[in-house]
Order: C-alpha cells, then structure tokens, then sequence
C-alpha cells in the first residue's frame, strides 16, 4: 500500500486509550459503516462521532508537528480490532473490511503496513496511560479521508466515497489456456502437484512432489499471469536445509527432524501482510510426530508446531484474523487451535466432525468453514464455539477452494461458488468451454505453437505436441484456485501442465 505524504506543515495522527496495558489488549470491532464523520478540535476533548459527542480520555495533540489521538477513539470510531503484545510493545490495528493491518511499537518510528515497512514521522507514545498514535496515518490507511483547517485547528475525517464496482458478465463459453508446458521437468519418473494457490499479485504457488528412482524431494513452485514464463516455472524453494528444525517433545526432550523428513501438505496465503504458509508434516524414526506451520515468503521460517495426534494435514485449514494472529485445525481429532505467538497456542473448541475435511473463508469478520466430506458449512465464532450454518445440495464434492469470502467447489462436470450461507449457483460447466491451442504468453497475449510436452513410456520421458491439448477432468481431486479475477486457475494431472478457466 502505498503511504501518501502530503507535504503539509501539520501532519495529523491517532493515539489510542488503554484503560490498562494488557498482554493482549483489544477493542471489540464494530462494522464500520458505509458513511461517517468524525469532527476534532486540537486540544479538545468533546468529538463528534456522526452528530454524536463524546468526551475523549485526552484531548487531540500536537507532537512534533504530529496530531495524536486516543487508541481507543481510533479503534471505536473506525470499527478496527486492536491487539497489545507486551513482550514487544506493539499494537495492531485490522479490520476485515478494508483488509488492512496496521503495526505500530511504543516510540518506535517503524511500522507496517499489511506486512510492508514504513516510517512515521511521529511514533506512537504512552502519555499518562494514554496510548497516542497518529490521526492521518491511520485513518487514510483504513481509507479514510482527512482535512485539517488550520485557521479553526479543526479536523474532520469522513469516509471515502465508496466507488461503484464494474459488473463483470460471464462468458457464454469460457476459453482455455494453457500457462506451462509439463510440471515441473521432463527430467522425473513421477511428477505430482499437491497442492495449489493464488495471492493478491497475479501469483499461483504450487507444491511439487518430484520423485526419481524412489528418493522423494518436495519444492514450491510460482508462477505469475502477468510476467510469467510457461517454459520456466519458477522453484521458490526446495524443502531442504532451510525447513530444519527442532521442538520440545511432550516429555521435554528437544528433537530434532532434517528437512528430508518434513512432508508439506497445504499452502495458505494472508493478504494481511502478502504471506505465504505452508503446513506440513514432521516425522522421523524414535522421534514425536508434529503438525508444522512454516512462513515460506518472504522467508522460511516456522511459525509453530503441535504435537496432538494428526493425519492428512491436507485437510486442515488455517483463518487469518489479522496479520500474525490465526486459527487452524486439526482434523483428524477434530479439534481448533488459536495461535498468536510461538508461546500462545492454544486449543479453543471442536469441530462439528472429526476427520471432515476443510476450507475456510473469512466475511464480515467471521470465520466459516466447508467440509467437504460432510457436505455442510459452519460458522466459528471468536471463542471457539461452532454453530452449523447451511447444508451444501450437491451429491458429491471433488474439489474445493476459496477466494473472497465465497467457496468454490466442484463435482465430476461443474464448479459452483457458494456463499457462506450455503446458497449455491454454477460458476462453469466443463462440457461448455472452447480450449485454445497453444502455450499462452502473457506478455505478448498471444498463443505460441503447440507446446512440447512429456509423458513417461518404460521408465523414459518421451516429448510429444500437445493439440489443445485435451479436454479437462475435474471428476478425480482436482487441484485449482480463483485468481482476483475470478478466472480459474487448475492443475491437469493428466496432461501435467497448469491451466486457467478465462470465466470472465
């Protein structure tokens, strides 16, 4: 995001009240609506809140040619959930709405925004238990609009107009194209993508399993639709050295499990701070298996493990609530985790069914998960509770995937994108698409020759044209995901390559 610098002489900014610094201090979020307006005055403490008064715990400030406010002010006023780590004297301030997360550390001039590193021209500083953060910082990066009259010292922020979006018509036939010839290299006996996602930046991750003469090796490959090179999908990552690590067994003891016995399962991407994660499984010889939860970009790093019996971390889902804070799963017990830091992991409720296996979404800051052996979707509230919220009408669910605040699911012919409240309409029918020939360049947004593919006969790779090449199957387990689009992006096992649905 990008952070404007207006060039005024008074730069305005928001602190916040604690009542009380807490390990975890936070404000309980309130829907921020379609219109407000906020009206200070430096040095006062009676505000306007959409024609309402209130009296602040200190009046706005000015530091530094800085305006600072109240935490609390901030949070209520703009509907944004607050959180307080005390270890590190840091607060973040999110809200699903705008999906925007916003860093700040007590008298540090570095923050964040959605992961991305700033500088603040005053910090946020602790003033007679008075939390202060800067007024314009906050607001416009929560897409509010702020004017300063510098003759009444006057300040009001209303909300942006919201900007009608473009209706996107579906094709009456959706096109085909091929992104990559074979996945990952001619150069493997067996070659498997396990698993398949897409960000906010045109990226698609994969898991790759390539296997040669029975020894495994696992790899994240990328591949963008807008520089992208089909001939050369890029490896982010093998699973090697960097994915070594060591935890503390249920007796105490330290283990320790190299990167050969680390299995990866699923991806997850957090458009909170544009981070990927990847769960996988931990396990080796006289050694307690774990479930672990890696940071893959921007570095690798992992996040935390758990130790509770597990099997087909696949099915596991992890929600983000904010950049750092999440929830995960662990279906084969059927239970549900809350993780805010390496030392504060906790379970925090049960899953309607044991050994389900799960999407999520997040919608209007709540978490709802679709089991697709179950064929129901459940709403999980902040406190770990579920409540069933609609069955899904469909006779069998091959696939699954989710993109803003909708599932997408498929059956042996179709793919529908159903809403949270189980409402269900067809997306693409696979028996109506034209498929055009060729490798896609997105560069040029031109159609090379018939792409060079590979297919093993006796143990050798051997080259052969692709025509079309042939139609999609999507009746087994297929692997896909929605770009920002809407297009579908999928992998196709039979022809090995990556594919997108051009739904739009």
């Amino acid at each position: 995001m990008m952070i404007k610098n207006f060039g005024k002489p008074i730069a305005l900014s928001i602190s916040c009240l604690f009542l009380s610094i807490h390990p975890a201090f936070a404000v309980g979020s309130t829907a921020i609506a379609d219109h407000h307006e906020m009206k200070l005055r430096l040095n006062e403490q009676v505000v306007s809140v959409n024609g309402q008064n209130q009296t602040l715990a200190a009046p706005p400030t000015l530091m530094n040619n800085v305006t600072m406010v109240p935490l609390r002010f901030v949070a209520e006023s703009l509907g944004t959930t607050v959180k307080w780590d005390e270890l590190t004297r840091t607060i973040t301030l999110s809200t699903a709405k705008t999906k925007t997360a916003i860093t700040l550390t007590i008298d540090s001039k570095d923050a964040r925004i959605n992961g991305v590193s700033t500088s603040l021209e005053q910090p946020a500083t602790i003033i007679n238990n008075t939390t202060m953060v800067p007024l314009r910082f906050i607001s416009e990066n929560m897409d509010q609009k702020v004017s300063f009259d510098s003759a009444t010292l006057a300040i009001t922020i209303t909300s942006k107009a919201i900007q009608p979006v473009a209706v996107q018509t579906k094709r009456d036939k959706p096109t085909v194209d091929n992104l990559s010839i074979a996945l990952p290299s001619a150069e493997s006996n067996y070659v498997k993508i396990r698993d398949i996602i897409s960000d906010s930046n045109n990226n698609v991750y994969m898991i790759d399993v390539n296997e040669k003469d029975y020894n495994y090796r696992y790899g994240i490959l990328s591949y963008n639709q807008k520089e992208g090179d089909g001939r050369n999908i890029q490896k982010i990552t093998f699973i090697d050295g960097k994915f070594n690590i060591q935890y503390k067994d249920s007796r105490g003891n330290m283990q320790r499990v190299p990167s050969n016995n680390i299995t990866p399962k699923k991806l997850f991407y957090n458009s909170l701070n544009s981070k990927l994660y990847l769960i996988a499984q931990a396990s080796e010889t006289y050694v307690e298996e774990a479930t672990v939860i890696y940071e893959v970009l921007p570095e690798v790093k992992m996040v935390t493990y758990n130790l509770d019996s597990s099997m087909n971390e696949e099915n596991n889902f992890i929600s983000f609530l904010d950049q750092e804070h999440f929830y995960y799963s662990n279906t084969f017990l059927g239970k549900l985790y809350d993780f805010q830091s390496p030392s504060e992991t906790k379970e925090i409720g049960r899953l309607p069914d044991k050994q389900g296996n799960y999407v999520s979404v997040n919608m209007d800051e709540n978490i709802y998960v679709l089991d697709k052996e179950n064929k129901k979707i459940s709403k999980i509230n902040l406190d770990g509770t579920v409540s069933e919220v609609a069955k899904v009408h469909l006779g069998q669910i091959t696939g699954a995937a989710t993109r803003n605040g909708y599932f997408y699911i498929s059956d042996a012919k179709k793919i529908y994108r159903v809403d949270v409240s189980g409402n269900l309409e067809e997306y693409v029918n696979i028996d109506n698409l034209t498929y055009n020939k060729g490798l896609f360049d997105p560069k040029t947004q031109t159609y090379e020759p018939p792409a060079v593919n590979y297919k093993i006969e006796n143990g050798e790779s051997i080259a052969y044209q692709v025509e079309g090449p042939s139609a999609l199957n999507i009746g087994g387990n297929p692997l896909f995901t929605i770009d920002n689009a809407g297009k579908i992006i999928i992998y196709d096992s039979l022809n090995r390559i990556l594919r997108r649905i051009n739904v739009f």
